[in-house]
């Protein structure tokens, strides 16, 4: 009778596989369908990948199990799908908006071809080998499974007398996990099917509005409350009872020395593991509690607060609740309020029934819009013919913008640049600000670039409605300053979401040198204004600075009389890989008067002079400011800094220009440093990272003056390190 009944429930595990391995690939062959309907030419390797791990997947998810036997189940509906989803999308393509045309492909050979059999080849072949490596999947469980069967490193241990370890049951978990899986494929083949199938049934317009719909869906979904995300979750989850407290455990985060895996690994395989390694796993346990890991939490004092038929929520003598999914045989999270659980929960319904219900009403209310906006399209009188235009095409580059001067003209001096514009602007290294009519032009500078770097800088910037300053093209206009080098501008301006114009104007010099202003406002300001205001400034350029080269950009400092600057110069240094399309060089102020060092290829640099130790660099980051100097002191940290913080920690960030400081101590040697670490946006992801360090020992009379000039650039303010260098006098 044992045997009969094993036979059985193997032949219905089979069943359960092939199954699933249908469905899966079912998914898989959907996707394709849907990428290559909307992309177009969608690799064949993609499309083979996608449904061999779809059905191997899907197997695995019915089955309940890894095997090596079940992934040769599912070599079967991988051949079918990949073969069917290839001949259908040959249909689709054959005859694009013409279902009755797409049928006809479909039930003929007309449209097989060698395009055909190399496409269905690249399917399959793909499709193997995606195979091939789930094949050998399983060997690493297995791997694990085996030295987990082994002896244990060292003698385990005894447990603790009456601790209890309360593991989720893998067993009353999976009948949720495969009704949320199933549930998410059942809503992504729906989500997948309206992008391809107005191919096969017609409306386009009806099926736009479904596809629409099945995303507003999403919406609603995702808000339905219910268990069985926190009961999934709870698969990572163990309870430990100890002299009477209860502990939260993740299993995720702690690690199991022995084999040097997540005790998550070990969960899965319980009951098979010997009592040795069990008794290893428990003593684990009982001694990160003992030490009182950070990742263990002690619920002290649990008062049960609610129940439902599948958790518990009980809060703990702070008053922080906590939700226990009903997934722990034979455990009672509150002794005496708390029934233990001697047999799984029954699985709830509602949250699947829902969500297909909301999906299905969201889809049919979308595809009944769609159909209705058709017949209202086909109502329409059909527009006239197109009338060409009478309009000459212009006969000179004069462009349509006129440059708008100041009533007084001041210049500003930049690094190799004088640019000419209001003198009643405000200025600083990096923009000019219209106080007057509440306009900011940033200004950027580049170095020893071409003419790709000008285009894909003029079109960084998306939007609508584009204009450049010829008519009809986005070709540069020629320009020359009063010294005699010539230059080539142009000026883009788009319309931006959220009622916003966007301004760039870019000038190339013959030298290599690459200017890019930008302006952004919002639409109750005169774009005529701005757009004349930058096209003076494009007009009116002056380069003044030498060409950069590989041989010469670490020999340019000097310092920057003409903005101001006695002690300070712009240094250059490359921008890193990554930051743009194209090779480029950055500058930035240093101080003047001590040898530059490169390193790292002349990504980043350090000098000093008068008693102050600068470094720069770029770093790259999404966050803010204040996040890549936290960043930058960690690592430092990590590699051996000693920071006392106790004595002196001050932070600074700016919102509004994403700039950041930190000031504070470090030991060098025995020798105590104050220094400053400063984290500037250069542009979104990237950040100009600086440290300044006052070397006492070297301080002399300029120290204060040059460390006033670093304050500037960097737009900042350190009254501490100011007064270093006159009580170090």
């Amino acid at each position: 009778m044992e045997l009969e009944w094993e036979q059985g429930r193997q032949s219905s595990r089979t069943a359960a596989a092939l199954a699933g391995a249908f469905l899966g690939g079912a998914l898989g062959a959907d996707c394709f369908l849907a990428a290559a309907h909307l992309a177009g030419g969608i690799p064949a390797s993609l499309c083979g990948t996608a449904i061999a791990f779809w059905a191997v997947r899907g197997r695995d998810l019915f089955a309940g199990r890894v095997s090596r036997r079940g992934t040769v189940l599912a070599l079967l509906p991988v051949i079918l799908w990949g073969g069917l989803a290839n001949h259908l999308s040959f249909a689709l393509a054959a005859v694009p908006s013409d279902p009755a045309g797409v049928w006809n492909a479909l039930l003929s050979m007309e449209m097989v071809g060698n395009r055909y059999w190399l496409r269905l080849i690249g399917v399959l072949g793909t499709a193997f080998c995606t195979w091939g490596l789930l094949y050998i999947q399983p060997t690493r469980g297995w791997e694990l499974e085996k030295r987990a069967g082994g002896p244990c490193r060292n003698p385990p241990q005894p447990p603790p007398i009456g601790m209890e370890v309360f593991l989720p049951s893998q067993a009353w978990i999976r009948p949720w996990l495969l009704q949320r899986r199933i549930t998410q494929g059942l809503w992504l083949a729906t989500l997948f099917l309206c992008a391809w199938i107005p191919a096969l049934l017609g409306h386009d317009r009806a099926w736009d509005f479904a596809l629409m719909g099945v995303w507003f869906s999403l919406l609603a979904i995702l808000s339905l409350p219910g268990p069985s995300g926190r009961i999934l979750s709870a698969r990572n989850v163990v309870y430990v009872r100890r002299e009477g407290q209860l502990w939260w455990m993740p299993t995720n985060r702690v690690q199991y020395a022995d084999l040097w895996v997540p005790l998550s690994r070990l969960l899965p395989m319980w009951d098979r593991l010997p009592g040795e390694r069990k008794k290893s796993v428990l003593s684990t346990l009982a001694a990160l509690i003992s030490n009182g890991d950070s990742a263990i939490v002690a619920v002290k004092n649990p008062k049960l607060e609610r129940q439902t038929p599948w958790e518990w929520v009980i809060s703990n003598q702070a008053g922080v609740h906590n939700v226990i999914p009903k997934v722990y045989p034979n455990f009672s999270p509150v002794p005496g309020d708390t029934q233990a659980l001697k047999e799984p929960v029954p699985v709830r319904w509602l949250n699947p029934v829902v969500t297909l219900l909301i999906t299905a009403l969201c889809l049919s209310a979308g595809f009944g819009l769609g159909l209705r906006e058709e017949h209202r399209a086909a109502l329409l009188p059909p527009e006239p013919p197109p009338v060409e235009s009478v309009v000459p095409d212009p006969k000179d580059s004069t462009p349509v913008t006129k440059a708008i001067a100041p009533e007084v003209i001041g210049d500003y001096y930049l690094n190799g640049l004088i640019l000419r514009t209001d003198d009643a602007f405000q200025a600083s290294t990096t923009q000019l600000e219209d106080q007057e009519n509440g306009l900011t032009y940033q200004i950027s500078l580049q170095y020893g670039v071409g003419e790709e770097a000008a285009q894909i800088s003029l079109g960084r910037t998306q939007g609508e409605n584009v204009r450049c300053l010829r008519p009809d093209s986005e070709e540069f206009l020629w320009g020359m300053g009063d010294n005699g080098v010539t230059y080539r501008y142009n000026l883009r301006t788009v319309r931006l979401p959220h009622e916003q114009t966007a301004h760039t104007g870019v000038a190339l010099s013959e030298r290599g040198t690459l200017i890019i202003i930008e302006c952004v406002h919002d639409d109750d300001t005169d774009e005529e204004l701005a757009r004349g205001t930058l096209l003076y400034m494009l007009e009116n350029l002056q380069f003044t600075g030498p060409a950069i080269t590989e041989e010469n950009y670490q020999e340019q400092l000097r310092p920057a009389i003409n903005m101001g600057f006695n002690y300070c110069g712009q240094a250059f240094f490359k921008a890193p890989e990554g930051m743009f399309e194209y090779d480029v060089f950055l500058d930035t102020f240093m101080p003047c008067g001590g040898k530059m060092n490169y390193y790292d290829d002349g990504i980043s640099m350090m000098t000093k002079a008068h008693g102050l130790r600068v470094s720069a660099a770029i770093v790259p980051s999404e966050g803010t400011a204040m996040d890549v100097v936290e960043q930058v002191y960690q690592d430092l940290k990590a590699a051996g800094r000693q920071y006392d913080e106790q004595t002196l920690f001050q932070d600074a960030y700016n919102a509004e220009g994403n700039n950041a400081c930190r000031l504070t101590v470090y030991y060098d040697g025995g020798r105590t440093r104050v220094t400053v670490l400063v984290a500037i946006e250069e542009r979104e992801g990237c950040y100009l990272f600086k440290e300044m360090t006052c070397l006492p020992e070297e301080v002399d009379s300029e120290y204060q003056a040059v460390f006033k000039e670093m304050e500037t650039t960097c737009g900042i303010e350190v009254s501490v390190m100011e007064d270093l260098g006159r009580h170090s006098q």
